[in-house]
């Protein structure tokens, strides 16, 4: 499969601390953060950025869609998600 390393723009309804709670809840997040695949940080209260290294491209074509078990779970705390491709310079 394609890897490819994106950027999320969370547009978050409820506030940070919920998302993060929920973010974090999801299996293997926290792996992935410690291994440094997933980078997470907040904006101000409703809005948060999240960088993703090294994930399938595929997958990021289902989450975009919100066709995934994670977009299901964080449905009633997130307006909406920006995905952007991240490309070396």
């Amino acid at each position: 499969m394609n890897k490819v390393d994106i950027a999320v723009v969370v547009h978050i309804k409820s506030d940070y601390k919920t998302w993060e709670k929920l973010m974090l809840s999801q299996e293997g997040q926290q792996e992935k953060i410690d291994e440094g695949k997933i980078l997470y940080g907040k904006t101000n209260d409703k809005t948060a950025i999240v960088l993703n290294f090294g994930i399938d491209k595929e997958d990021v074509l289902i989450a975009k869609e919100g066709k995934n078990e994670f977009a299901e779970l964080i449905k009633n705390d997130v307006e909406s998600r920006e995905f952007y491709l991240l490309n070396e310079i």
